[in-house]
């Protein structure tokens, strides 16, 4: 799975490569690159089993279930103006989801 920030990545070793007067000892700098790598996609399979597991957990309790909590976790721990900017959020997510299912299904 690429992402833009393994793209930076990339990008900013091919031009660490191009540049030999920033270039630092090239061990470091590939084993930096490739640390960095590794850590990118391990957090991408962990956002993607997160995904999976609220998913199951929509599919289980309902979505309404879940705006019936977010809204009362909110109106404990936000301002009147954040709840209020989470929820545009929360539907604007929920329409692109919509959107993304419907495509899927063509």
């Amino acid at each position: 799975m690429s992402n833009n920030l393994e793209g930076f990545v990339i990008d900013e070793a091919n031009r660490q490569l191009e540049t030999p007067e920033d270039a630092i000892d090239n061990v470091k700098l590939e084993n930096f690159y490739n640390s960095a790598l590794s850590s990118i996609r391990q957090m991408n399979c962990e956002v993607a089993k997160c995904a999976d597991q609220r998913e199951k957990l929509h599919a289980e309790y309902g979505s309404e279930s879940f705006a019936s909590w977010r809204r009362e976790h909110s109106s404990v721990v936000l301002t009147q103006q954040e709840q209020m900017l989470v929820e545009d959020q929360e539907e604007a997510s929920q329409g692109l989801l919509a959107r993304s299912a419907s495509t899927e299904s063509r």
